[in-house]
């Protein structure tokens, strides 16, 4: 028999959390094994529980959800951490920038709807990207992002081996050129290698470090 999702809820709205609790519950192989408003002490729940999925509002009882999910991430590390999912009352670029900045690439409006929601939990569980190159592109692009120098990334990029030194080439250059066709039609599974090789958990966080570091500032 196939194992069941273990799926943690939180959010400070118990009505919403109502609704969602009673939609992931009624599906097979979903399970809901913590359902909060999401207190800083529930950081050592899921941290020292068996969570698969995290399905997590963006305003939680201890603040913005990607404060909480930043926090686990110290506590557990960037690659055990579960996979996450932001909700959110409606689109919002800068929460958008800052979910990708955590390895979270996966976000629901309540305007997408029950079934997006459904999408996203399987999606994430089975670590599938949630996010085109063009698409992070237009949103880093058009939020004048911070430089944030990394010694120790740029340090790491400095000593990969050939082949995927020769991937992050390639993407640095499709990214500088900014062509749509070829951001968009780019394969983000090219840069499976470089994610496990470097501190961070998928290609949107590698593209938003880059960014940030300055590895993609010009020619």
């Amino acid at each position: 028999m196939e194992q069941s999702l273990r799926v943690a809820l939180l959010g400070s709205d118990s009505d919403v959390r109502t609704g969602r609790r009673m939609l992931i519950s009624s599906l097979p192989n979903l399970e809901i094994v913590l359902d909060s408003t999401g207190e800083e002490t529930d950081v050592s729940s899921v941290a020292n529980g068996l969570v698969d999925v995290l399905v997590i509002d963006q305003r939680l009882a201890s603040g913005p959800g990607v404060d909480f999910y930043a926090m686990l991430r110290n506590e557990m590390g960037i690659k055990q951490a579960p996979g996450c999912l932001i909700t959110a009352a409606f689109d919002q670029p800068a929460l958008k920038l800052a979910a990708f900045e955590l390895g979270i690439d996966h976000l629901v409006s309540i305007e997408n709807g029950p079934k997006a929601l459904i999408e996203a939990i399987q999606q994430v569980s089975v670590g599938e990207s949630g996010v085109l190159l063009d698409t992070l592109h237009d949103l880093i692009s058009a939020q004048a992002i911070k430089r944030k120098l990394d010694l120790d990334f740029v340090k790491l990029t400095e000593q990969l081996p050939e082949k995927l030194a020769s991937n992050l080439r390639r993407l640095r250059s499709v990214w500088i050129k900014g062509n749509p066709n070829q951001l968009r039609d780019f394969p983000m599974a090219n840069l499976d290698g470089l994610v496990a090789r470097l501190p961070v958990r998928n290609a949107s966080e590698l593209i938003v470090k880059a960014e940030r570091t300055g590895l993609f500032g010009g020619e």
